[in-house]
């Protein structure tokens, strides 16, 4: 406060202030308030708008207010000097000032800026938004500040497209707003073990694991207990794509309908998991999740995908899986082939073991040696060389073809 009379003014006004913490005065209200624009004015007269300055005159911040009364005004529930609290707080501080003592407990300064004639409350409450945890499941919701709509899934927001809408029977109508923090918080699937089905309609029901929309084969949904479970409607175009994934690698599963079986999730195949290395691993470590029987049948019998590159956890051994084979790769092979630039999926050493006997990939595997141009697909057991008509539109693709070391392919019989 640059006025020496005023400065006078709140000293003297500080006893009072001390008093005035338990008074009705002390607390800002609209009829003596200032709007942020008016406070930036009474900062330049004060301070030149630095809200951190402490010159060593005994005031302090954007606003040059006494420690005393600071305190007296209730200013060290943000900082201990007010030029260590941010600006906001510090106008916070002094509509509490304003409400007291008035426009006069900053002279000349606070008349220049007319802070005795604006009354308007310089951080207004927003409308208060409901917290999505107290929102039923179904209810659409969206942030005032964007577009998108989600519905509630279990504590979920599940993204709603705009050709969801008329199929399946979204009424925007009945959108409610939450903070759009709370928005962009809500996680995008609903947790493990929900069951759900197409909002538009169809018999098809299905169990959210890891973010993936596992089918439930009919066999599967009484006696997997998913009968006894809410069904929930979630988006379509959601629910095709949840319904395309599969869990993510490394989520282990177990059959829902019990057995002491135990798998791990790679690339889509469900790897079974041996006895041994349930506790060696650490597999137990993670959460097991039940999935339908049908379908963790059909994932267990899945070939790896091609390509995919794999170890054990106790073996620098790296191999790569052609057809159902897992191939062993020399550190040439694994840089010189490109397979150093994708993951590397620890896998149950046993499950690998059995696919490192295999005695050749599955047929009609396609393989390729490095600096060799001719492509070889697997029959029988044995190779033939394919030719270049066999690829294109329609036909087979050069994307799956395996690039494998050219010792599998030259221990392969011509067919």
């Amino acid at each position: 406060m640059s006025s020496t009379a005023r400065k006078k003014s709140v000293l003297l006004a500080t006893a009072t202030a001390l008093l005035a913490l338990a008074a009705p005065l002390a607390t800002s209200t609209t009829a003596s308030a200032a709007s942020v624009a008016t406070w930036d004015k009474v900062a330049q007269c004060e301070s030149t708008n630095n809200w951190s300055i402490n010159t060593g005159n005994g005031y302090y911040g954007g606003l040059q207010i006494l420690k005393s009364t600071w305190d007296a005004y209730g200013g060290k529930q943000y900082a201990a000097y007010p030029h260590q609290a941010t600006k906001q707080q510090q106008i916070l501080t002094a509509e509490k000032i304003l409400a007291g003592q008035g426009a006069g407990a900053w002279g000349s300064c606070g008349s220049a800026a007319g802070l005795a004639y604006d009354h308007a409350d310089p951080y207004p409450s927003g409308p208060t938004y409901p917290s999505p945890s107290s929102l039923a499941d179904g209810t659409l919701v969206k942030s005032p500040n964007g577009p998108a709509v989600k519905v509630m899934i279990k504590g979920a927001g599940v993204p709603v497209a705009g050709s969801d809408v008329t199929p399946d029977h979204y009424d925007l109508g009945k959108i409610v707003l939450i903070e759009d923090s709370a928005f962009n918080a809500l996680p995008s699937a609903p947790p493990a073990g929900t069951v759900v089905h197409d909002q538009a309609g169809g018999p098809s029901r299905y169990v959210i694991i890891a973010g993936a929309a596992l089918h439930i084969g009919a066999g599967d949904w009484t006696a997997n207990g998913y009968n006894t479970l809410p069904d929930m409607g979630v988006p379509t175009a959601w629910l095709q794509a949840a319904a395309a994934k599969a869990p993510a690698n490394g989520t282990v599963v177990m059959d829902q309908s019990g057995g002491p079986a135990r798998y791990v999730m790679v690339n889509g195949t469900a790897v079974s998991i041996s006895g041994a290395e349930w506790t060696a691993n650490g597999y137990n470590q993670r959460p097991e999740m039940g999935v339908p029987t049908s379908w963790l049948a059909a994932a267990a019998a899945k070939q790896l995908v091609n390509g995919t590159v794999v170890k054990k956890a106790d073996d620098p051994t790296v191999y790569v899986m052609a057809g159902g084979k897992a191939v062993t790769l020399t550190w040439s092979d694994f840089t010189g082939l490109g397979y150093d630039k994708r993951p590397l999926e620890v896998i149950p050493g046993t499950w690998l073991g059995t696919a490192v006997a295999k005695t050749a990939p599955a047929d009609g595997t396609m393989l390729l040696a490095q600096g060799d141009a001719t492509v070889w697909q697997v029959t029988g057991g044995k190779k033939r060389a394919m030719t270049a008509d066999e690829f294109g539109p329609g036909k087979l693709s050069f994307d799956d073809v395996v690039s494998v070391p050219a010792a599998l392919i030259t221990g392969l019989p011509t067919a």
